[in-house]
């Protein structure tokens, strides 16, 4: 989930807070038909295209226009529709969102009131009643009076359980699969005899729900829909606790490689509280440079001019087919930007998982040494510019284990959640990207990120400059990526993110998914302006 999929970016933290972290691909998890997109090298929409400026756009910032009309309390609507408020940030919407007519038929049917937990799969009883992965089950529940079940790994797991067993064998997998796929848009591997036995590791023919969200959350980017029980035993982790995006493993279990319970690497496994708290000192620009528990989001008059040149750098004049699905009613590439503010944060808790996290990584690339040595990837548009313009202060990167700083996509109030939480893992969601798999999206160019960021009420957009650690990189040119593939090499595999190069295929943008949180720290957020 999160889990963030940036672009459009992420679980903001331990409270759920949802956002659209994890930038939604070419084939978004949208419910909605729409209509057919031009492929990303051909030409974008041209300044003959006319843009309204004053629709007022959905406040879960899903980028849609709001629903006209008024609430029942006579008030103006501010969302797009039910589902979208229902999940926020996850990409769901339904039949009628922004007023579309939607279909009659299916809008007149109520909600089952038994929701995931229902077991009557009769042909009258599911036509009559909507359930959780039905596309109008939010406005059906609106109209029976019921309140939804926001959509995660556990109602989907609750749904295909058709006997109520607790487990799944295949066959009720496969009768839900259709359904899943859906929410996926086919990004997942059909479940072969080669799949099943892998997923069914210990051979007993079912799945116990550790088992499918093991699976199923780096795939799906969906939340576990376990905060009761997760915040009832956080008192008890373990600090080994997998850092997988929507993996519910709570301990490594296992010899030198992959985890018995998850079948993940064990490096994604964090140990934050192995390492003394001094073992990892603060960067020498911090306005806090003593103390184990302090944050503080620092505002930076003085240092607006500085990232004016970082965007003025990394801007990018070229149209992808995501800013018309992200900007429906604005989807001309902007002519540049003016940054308004920047702002530091300084958060000793998560900088310290940060640094312990890339002690970790250098210290395994080293053992590695010359056996296998990795590629270092030094053009990265955004470190080049930013060292251009920051100088010395810049210079602080660990280039020897491919740390990078980054743009991540977002509004400012899911940046702020972001800066306070850290990005999420025990949820994942919020409009997840699948070309290169379910992760953290990340990009060197501020037109890139800028696709996915939403305006606050003043009409200022957010950005968040972020160092990642990159590590041993999965490089990708294919035209059609296999997500699967790219996901298994990062989690169970040798490699720690991907780096998907559609400015080599596409004529585009270079993209990096993460699919471990340790791995970011979001250190700045900018606000500015889009220029036309």
């Amino acid at each position: 989930v999160a889990l963030c999929g940036a672009m459009g970016g992420c679980l903001a933290g331990p409270t759920g807070a949802r956002e659209d972290f994890y930038k939604p691909a070419e084939s978004d998890a949208v419910h909605v038909d729409e209509p057919r997109l031009p492929a990303e090298s051909d030409e974008g929409p041209g300044d003959n295209v006319p843009v309204d400026f004053t629709i007022r756009l959905c406040k879960v910032g899903c980028g849609r226009p709001v629903c006209p009309g008024l609430t029942r309390r006579g008030r103006p609507y501010d969302t797009c529709c039910r589902s979208c408020v229902v999940n926020p940030g996850l990409g769901f919407h339904d039949q009628t969102c922004g007023g579309a007519d939607g279909d009659a038929e299916g809008l007149r049917r109520g909600a089952c009131p038994k929701g995931s937990r229902c077991r009557d799969r009769s042909e009258a009883h599911l036509a009559d009643e909507a359930h959780p992965l039905d596309q109008d089950y939010a406005s059906a529940c609106g109209k029976t009076g019921i309140t939804p079940e926001a959509l995660s790994l556990k109602v989907i797991f609750d749904w295909a359980d058709a006997d109520g067993s607790g487990k799944l064998d295949r066959q009720e997998l496969q009768n839900t699969f259709g359904a899943i796929k859906e929410i996926c848009k086919d990004h997942l591997p059909e479940i072969s005899d080669k799949a099943w036995h892998s997923l069914d590791e210990d051979g007993n023919g079912v799945l116990n729900f550790t088992e499918f969200a093991s699976w199923a959350g780096p795939r799906l980017g969906l939340p576990l829909g376990l905060e009761k029980m997760r915040h009832r035993s956080m008192s008890f982790l373990s600090s080994t606790q997998c850092q997988v995006i929507g993996c519910p493993c709570e301990a490594f279990d296992g010899g030198d490689d992959l985890c018995k319970c998850c079948r993940h690497k064990k490096t994604v496994h964090s140990r934050i509280s192995d390492a003394p708290d001094e073992d990892v000192p603060f960067p020498e620009y911090w306005s806090h440079r003593e103390g184990q528990d302090f944050h503080e989001i620092i505002d930076l008059p003085a240092k607006v001019d500085e990232f004016q040149g970082l965007l003025d750098a990394t801007f990018v004049q070229k149209w992808t087919r995501d800013r018309t699905k992200h900007n429906p009613t604005n989807p001309k590439v902007p002519s540049g930007f003016t940054v308004v503010a920047v702002r530091r944060n300084e958060h000793a808790k998560t900088w310290r998982e940060y640094g312990y996290r890339r002690a970790e990584i250098l210290t395994r690339l080293s053992e590695e040494g010359d056996r296998d040595p990795i590629v270092e990837y030094t053009d990265v548009k955004s470190v080049l510019a930013l060292t251009g313009a920051r100088g010395a202060a810049a210079d602080h990167l660990a280039q020897e284990c491919n740390e990078w700083y980054l743009f991540h996509g977002t509004s400012h109030e899911n940046a702020k959640k972001i800066m306070t939480n850290d990005f999420s893992v025990g949820c994942a969601g919020a409009n997840t990207g699948t070309l290169y798999g379910r992760g953290m999206y990340f990009a060197e160019s501020i037109t890139k990120a800028d696709e996915y960021a939403k305006p606050d009420a003043d009409g200022n957009y957010s950005v968040l400059v972020c160092r990642v650690l990159g590590g041993r990189v999965r490089y990708c040119d294919d035209l059609e990526p296999d997500p699967e593939e790219l996901v298994a090499d990062c989690i169970s595999g040798k490699f720690d993110c991907v780096l998907g190069d559609r400015e080599k295929c596409r004529g585009t943008y270079r993209e990096f998914v993460l699919f471990d949180s340790e791995d970011v720290f979001a250190e700045y957020e900018i606000q500015y302006k889009r220029i036309y």
